[in-house]
């Protein structure tokens, strides 16, 4: 059976210090950041990386094609299209 239970008070009477909290919270978000800003930037270049040996590998067949410029600048323009879009084209 449940009691009534009238004017409870929900405040912890432990003291908190608050610049302490405050600080280690900062710690904990700054750090967090950082290792997200690590692992974004970690990302990137793979996928940069990953991206120009695919266009070495398939496009270009290993070597330099004197159409590489224009392959590049037609598929630069079709990425930015489709960003802008946020979708990708198949």
């Amino acid at each position: 059976m449940m009691q009534n239970v009238k004017n409870v008070s929900f405040i912890n009477t432990n003291q908190v210090d608050e610049d302490a909290l405050y600080n280690r919270v900062s710690e904990i978000i700054e750090y967090r950041k950082s290792r997200a800003g690590a692992y974004a930037n970690r990302e990137v270049t793979l996928m940069y990386w990953e991206v120009g040996e695919h266009i070495n590998t398939v496009v270009l067949d290993g070597g330099r094609a004197a159409y590489g410029k224009n392959i590049l600048s037609t598929l630069s323009t079709k990425l930015c299209y489709c960003s802008d879009r946020t979708r990708w084209a198949s």
